[in-house]
């Protein structure tokens, strides 16, 4: 301290930029501690370039860094493009990663759905099966009752037909007995007026029988 007063009393200008100088290389030094404490803290890559504080943090280590090139020694000033170039470089890859990785999930996801719907479209599709199975069963069993109610139709057609040939065949036979009873009727009431003459006239013979 002693030796930065007298050269600044000998010399301000170049004390100044002594102290400047001194503090941009405290500056380095922290920025350094900083970005390696930051690097060793993170278990990996990936973890490092998940979490959005610790990027930002990295690249404004790298900006102060780079701030003061012309004062960096050659191996820190190499190391420093190194960890930039590095750090860019993935951090688009990862970005670039992270945006398939997503798109993957999303995918998976919509297999998993479309797989359940599939799922669900295969059990309403074995109901619906049931189902129509079932009610072709119960169309054939119809078809056979509607069968069997034609056959009895069928059969009734045949009698009814049967017994209208017979009911023609009365109505005629009707016909001609009222026809017979009509010419007949006569011959009865003149059957019955001779019956009773003759009744009459054998009560009479019967009452003129002679004594002896």
């Amino acid at each position: 301290m002693e030796d930065i007063n007298k050269l600044i009393e000998e010399d301000p200008l170049f004390a100044l930029k002594k102290l400047l100088t001194g503090v941009q290389s405290y500056s380095i030094r922290t920025s350094l501690q900083e970005l390696k404490i930051l690097m060793d803290s993170s278990s990996d890559l990936d973890h490092l370039l998940s979490n959005q504080d610790s990027i930002l943090n990295l690249l404004s280590l790298l900006r102060r860094l780079n701030q003061h090139q012309r004062l960096l020694p050659s191996n820190v000033k190499e190391f420093v493009e190194k960890v930039q170039n590095f750090f860019n470089d993935n951090i688009m890859r990862h970005t670039t990663s992270q945006q398939l990785l997503k798109k993957h999930n999303q995918l998976l996801d919509l297999e998993t759905e479309l797989r359940n719907k599939l799922k669900s479209a295969t059990s309403t599709q074995t109901h619906i099966d049931s189902e129509s199975s079932t009610a072709n069963a119960q169309i054939h069993d119809l078809s056979l009752q509607i069968d069997d109610l034609k056959s009895v139709v069928n059969k009734c057609d045949v009698q009814k037909q049967k017994l209208k040939a017979e009911c023609t065949e009365w109505a005629l036979q009707s016909k001609e007995l009222l026809s017979a009873l009509a010419s007949t009727e006569i011959d009865v009431i003149e059957a019955d007026r001779m019956r009773n003459l003759a009744t009459e006239g054998f009560a009479n013979l019967k009452s003129s029988f002679p004594t002896i």
